[in-house]
């Protein structure tokens, strides 16, 4: 698991690299990222900004776990230890963390997609891509009651 779960993270890596030069060459000078109810463009950014706020969010986030997988990796475990101790649930973590951050990229990619394909053109055609909005975050609950499932596992 530890091992897909590293390839996924590095697939992930390409996807969103893929995704944001994508989006960033059909963007227009302005980047739409928040309309009002009537459809008329509440928050807007360059599209320079846009693509570092975008890199930086991405570095973040990718910093953050593999940080996280680098101190898990320095505790010293035992097969009989408690907790974070235990050298099962410690591998089983940064599997997890590795697959997390594969999750947030993936969750990353889409809003890059949804606000790509939202700026397209003038007018907004987001009611067929509604799905984006909710990929992501049931993803991430999904990853997360995996995580539960983890924790609860039985350890010698």
């Amino acid at each position: 698991m530890n091992n897909f779960t590293g390839f996924f993270r590095g697939i992930t890596w390409l996807i969103f690299l893929g995704a944001l030069l994508w989006s960033y060459a059909y963007m227009t000078s302005s980047v739409t990222y928040r309309i009002d109810a009537d459809g008329n463009s509440v928050g807007i950014v360059d599209r320079n900004t846009f693509f570092f706020v975008a890199i930086a969010a991405f570095l973040l986030v990718n910093v953050i776990c593999v940080g996280f997988i680098n101190v898990l990796k320095k505790i010293k475990t035992t097969e009989d230890g408690e907790g974070i101790r235990n050298r099962s649930l410690k591998l089983d973590i940064i599997g997890w963390t590795k697959g997390f951050a594969g999750v947030l990229n993936v969750f990353l990619t889409l809003t890059l997609i949804f606000l790509g394909y939202m700026n397209m053109s003038d007018e907004f055609m987001v009611d067929g891509l509604g799905y984006f909005i909710y990929l992501g975050p049931v993803l991430l609950v999904i990853w997360f009651l995996y995580l539960v499932k983890l924790v609860s596992k039985k350890r010698n």
